[in-house]
């Protein structure tokens, strides 16, 4: 019975390896080790070895032009040709200490299977004349160790890891949404069945992030990193746990004192990097987001949820309004857009902002200030309104008659957001029949066929029974 399950395990293991030549190989090998054939499961998990690593060496070349790999491609092919078999013994370590593909650790594991290959495949005599005779749980072990540390691993790991994704990562057309990110390195990077890879994208890109190694064009980069971060920690959670507490902490730890602000970023991603973030890197965050600068709440917003009580310095900063620059304004807003997404404390917030924006422009007390509101207050947080919002705004506009000129960014309003809530189609119409009636002078509310017209052209979905205003 205890056989079976051996047996059993190593044929579960087989199904991890994805090329098909290579788990032929290995399955060689494990009818080898079933038939008692030891000797020969050894030598055949080695051949397997060998192909595997000459096979990424080649796939880091061509696909992903690591120059080791290219460089060492080139010398085992020259060796080929001159029938030079002295490459098969070399390549183990070519693929530690200059390719970099496997670590110090791995290279033992599989040089002890290279050890024994050779004193099966030769007539390796001990001290007492008798051959080299392997265990079944050595042979075993060597078919283990060679799938889960080599075959059934990706080739772009170390070196090429780092290389292959900074070029993809900070290429000028890496998408801006988690959607995008996803759906650009899932096929090249997000490879099922690889957590160690995947582990080891996470911490790489933490120390993009994070470590004082400044790339140029930081802003963009950073934003990057961090998208594939949220992407790995969403879509891979067991990879993201199974990272080591003290590992993660190592790398919180080293945080350059120009880099701190990013944390918030991180923080609002997963709690994780809150719990693990050693102490005094925590008070330093703190210290810095206490002073007195305003591009500083666009990284308050996203630790509302770790940090409460600087709700109200956000909302007291954020009433001042007049004191951002529009970039610096439409920044926290898109800011603000993408810590709601993550945590409940931040849609809360956001709701708060949009409420204040949308009083001061119902507030508007003349012809002139509507349009300025409209401009300044409702324009910038269109990307964060709700349906409920829509529906207020909507119904707040029709009862001031200082808002006739404003009908711009209603029809703006429309046009963002119909298509994620098209249940507010009735609410449009309705607030059109309403200034409609209301307003007889055909001068008021000029421009509102236009959005009549975009009203009328939207096919009609799923709509809401509402009442008129």
């Amino acid at each position: 019975m205890r056989s079976y399950s051996q047996l059993a395990d190593l044929g579960a293991l087989l199904l991890e390896i994805e090329d098909e030549n290579i788990r032929a190989y290995a399955g060689e090998a494990i009818a080898s080790y079933s038939a008692g054939a030891y000797r020969s499961a050894i030598v055949s998990i080695w051949i397997a070895i060998v192909y595997d690593l000459y096979r990424k060496f080649r796939i880091l070349s061509e696909t992903y032009h690591d120059k080791a790999a290219k460089q060492n491609i080139k010398e085992i092919d020259n060796k080929r040709k001159n029938k030079d078999a002295s490459w098969e013994r070399e390549i183990l370590k070519y693929a530690c200490e200059k390719v970099k593909m496997i670590t110090n650790l791995e290279y033992e594991h599989l040089d002890r299977v290279q050890k024994d290959r050779h004193r099966c495949a030769h007539p390796v005599l001990d001290s007492e004349g008798l051959l080299f005779q392997p265990t079944p749980e050595l042979a075993r072990t060597h078919i283990r160790s060679a799938i889960e540390v080599l075959l059934s691993q990706p080739p772009i790991i170390g070196k090429a890891l780092e290389e292959a994704l900074k070029r993809d990562v900070e290429g000028q057309y890496f998408p801006d949404d988690l959607e995008g990110v996803r759906n650009f390195l899932s096929g090249r990077h997000f490879l099922v069945g690889s957590e160690k890879y995947l582990v080891n994208l996470i911490k790489l890109s933490l120390k993009k992030v994070l470590c004082p190694d400044t790339p140029s064009n930081e802003s963009r980069i950073t934003k990057n990193y961090l998208l594939v971060i949220e992407c790995l920690v969403k879509d891979y959670r067991n990879v993201f746990e199974s990272l080591e507490r003290k590992r993660l902490s190592d790398i919180l730890g080293k945080t350059d004192d120009n880099r701190l602000q990013n944390l918030a970023l991180l923080f609002n991603i997963d709690n994780k990097f809150w719990d693990d973030c050693p102490e005094n890197v925590k008070e330093k965050f703190k210290c810095l987001l206490k002073e007195e600068k305003a591009d500083l709440i666009f990284y308050r917003i996203f630790v509302v949820h770790l940090l409460p009580d600087i709700k109200k310095d956000i909302i007291t900063t954020y009433k001042n309004i007049y004191q951002f620059s529009d970039k610096n304004y439409s920044i926290f807003i898109r800011g603000l857009k993408r810590a709601k997404a993550n945590r409940k404390e931040s849609a809360i917030l956001a709701k708060e902002i949009v409420q204040l924006n949308m009083n001061i422009f119902t507030n508007s007390n003349s012809f002139k200030s509507g349009r300025e509101n409209a401009e300044r207050h409702i324009r910038p947080i269109v990307p964060i309104m709700t349906d409920e919002d829509i529906k207020y705004l909507l119904e707040q506009t029709v009862t001031n008659n200082q808002l006739i000129d404003c009908i711009f960014i209603l029809k703006e309003l429309f046009q963002e957001t119909i298509n994620t809530y098209p249940d507010t189609l009735p609410l449009w119409k309705n607030f059109y029949e309403s200034i409609s009636t209301i307003y007889k002078n055909q001068n008021a509310w000029s421009g509102k066929e236009e959005l009549k017209e975009m009203i009328d052209n939207f096919p009609e979905s799923k709509q809401l029974k509402t009442e008129p205003f």
